[in-house]
């Protein structure tokens, strides 16, 4: 789970680290749709993280599976 701060941009999420009783900026990883271009940014998308969505979960622009999805650090466009 992903808590986001004010004080930070949204493209930046706060991970709380438990053993050090600490939270630390980070930036969650984006995916892309090969498909379609459409950028899943976490931070953006409720806090999820790619990795957390169902298998059925399809792309919301193309309703491309979740397989056509890879790694990028594009930002997106909004």
């Amino acid at each position: 789970m992903w808590f986001f701060k004010n004080e930070l941009t949204k493209d930046r999420a706060v991970l709380p680290l438990a053993s050090l009783g600490t939270l630390k900026a980070y930036e969650p990883q984006r995916w892309i749709c090969e498909c379609s271009s459409f950028i899943y940014n976490p931070a953006t998308m409720g806090g999820l993280a790619f990795e957390e969505l169902g298998k059925k979960w399809k792309c919301p622009c193309c309703g491309a599976k979740k397989k056509t999805f890879r790694k990028t650090d594009q930002r997106s466009v909004s």
